[in-house]
């Protein structure tokens, strides 16, 4: 019997252009902190002192849509890649829990950028996991805040373990990293065929994703995605 491979094991297993087909996929539903996070600050402004576009995300997205579905549809790569760098906010002390999934999508779409550069091909596991992490964070700020003060006050080795084996237990098994994860895999078994080369018309694969992401009307952190 064939042993079922692991999300990551799928991923990786992934040929260029369904790669990037499924980072975006899954940066679909991360893009829009970034502009949640940039609306909600008082002054935004990228690291050389410059005013932050708080649709600079999705439209990066777009752009790599667009080429997904038509390779002609060609970008300054290294011009976006220097524009979502510089807008990438840093973490700080004391910084609302907004900042990290904004950061995330930032992160990820760099990643994707720099795949496109043939400089980062891991970028698809990167994503992926960038996804699924930030969704165990806001878990740990919101629903998980009481048994992670917990945890954190222990101070026996053998009852922090057994804490910690419970707790992750726990946020694998919450609705909100079980939708993620089969989000995930729902994408992976939809790129099947394009990944053996069963593919028709790249446009029509593209609406497709798009029409999938749509469907699950929630960000990853499950906030109500815009129509």
């Amino acid at each position: 019997m064939t042993q079922k491979l692991s999300t990551f094991q799928q991923i990786r297993e992934l040929k260029p252009w369904s790669a990037q087909a499924f980072c975006l996929a899954i940066l679909a539903r991360m893009v829009p902190h970034f502009a949640l996070y940039q609306t909600a600050q008082d002054s935004a402004v990228n690291e050389h002192g410059d005013e932050v576009d708080a649709g600079l995300a999705e439209h990066i997205l777009n752009l790599l849509w667009l080429h997904l579905a038509d390779p002609k549809n060609k970008f300054n790569i290294g011009v976006q890649l220097e524009k979502i760098e510089a807008a990438t906010p840093d973490m700080q002390e004391g910084d609302a829990f907004g900042v990290l999934p904004a950061m995330d999508a930032c992160l990820g779409l760099a990643a994707v950028l720099r795949m496109l550069q043939n400089e980062q091909m891991d970028a698809p596991v990167m994503v992926s996991k960038l996804a699924q992490g930030g969704v165990e964070a806001y878990l740990l700020a919101t629903d998980f805040v009481a048994a992670q003060a917990h945890l954190e006050s222990l101070t026996d080795l053998e009852a922090y373990d057994k804490a910690l084996r419970l707790l992750n237990s726990e946020l694998k098994a919450h609705p909100l990293m079980a939708f993620e994860v089969n989000f995930q895999q729902e994408i992976l078994g939809v790129l099947a065929d394009t990944n053996s080369g069963k593919m028709g018309d790249k446009g029509v694969f593209v609406k497709k994703l798009k029409a999938l992401v749509n469907e699950t009307e929630i960000t990853t952190i499950g906030i109500e995605l815009a129509q």
